[in-house]
C-alpha cells in the first residue's frame, strides 16, 4: 500500500505571456474547491429531499496566491485581463510493504481572471502577506503526466480521469 505524506517543494509560474516565468516570494498556495451545482427536488416517490447535482456544471472556484510581501509581480497578476497560472509541486510517498520512497510530480493548470487583492497589514519585524484571489475558468489538475480533472468553464468540459461528463451536453447542443 501506497501512504502519501506530504508536499516537498512547490513553485509557482506566470504563462500569461506564453512563457513560463517563476513567481518569486510566496508564502501559500490555496487550491479551488470543486463544488457541483445542486437543485433540491422532492416529491411523489422521494423519501424528503434530494440536493441534486447537476450534471456537468460548477459552482464559482477560486484561487489563492499568498506573496510574503508587497511586490510587483503580486500587484501585476491583479491587472485586469486572464491570467494563466501554472504550480508545480512534488509530493512524497512510503510503500507499506517494503519501506521504499517515491516522488510524485504534481501540477496546476488554471487560467483565471483577478477577483480581489488583498494588501495586508503592515507591522516591524513580520511579512506583509499580500493575497490575491483570483476566478478559475480553466482547471487542469494533473499527477505523473496523468491528467486527473480537466474543467474548462467556457467550452463545456467536465473531464475526470479522462471521461468527459459533459460531452452529452455538447452534443445536445
Amino acid at each position: 500500500m501506497i501512504l502519501g505524506n506530504k508536499t516537498i517543494q512547490y513553485a509557482i509560474y506566470d504563462r500569461s505571456s506564453g512563457r513560463p516565468e517563476y513567481i518569486c516570494d510566496t508564502s501559500s498556495y490555496k487550491r479551488p474547491s470543486i463544488e457541483n451545482l445542486t437543485d433540491t427536488i422532492k416529491g411523489a416517490g422521494i423519501l424528503g429531499e434530494i440536493d441534486m447535482p447537476s450534471l456537468g456544471q460548477v459552482g464559482s472556484m477560486e484561487l489563492e496566491i499568498t506573496f510574503k510581501r508587497s511586490n510587483a509581480k503580486a500587484i501585476e497578476l491583479f491587472g485586469q485581463k486572464s491570467q494563466h497560472i501554472e504550480t508545480r509541486w512534488v509530493t512524497d510517498a512510503i510503500n507499506s510493504s517494503n519501506g521504499s520512497i517515491k516522488t510524485d510530480a504534481n501540477k496546476e493548470i488554471i487560467k483565471c481572471i483577478p477577483k480581489k487583492l488583498d494588501l495586508g497589514s503592515i507591522e516591524a519585524n513580520a511579512t506583509n502577506e499580500v493575497t490575491g484571489t483570483y476566478e478559475i475558468i480553466y482547471y487542469q489538475y494533473i499527477v505523473n503526466g496523468e491528467s486527473l480533472i480537466e474543467i474548462d468553464k467556457l467550452n463545456n468540459v467536465f473531464k475526470i480521469r479522462g471521461i468527459d461528463y459533459a460531452e452529452t451536453i455538447r452534443k445536445a447542443l
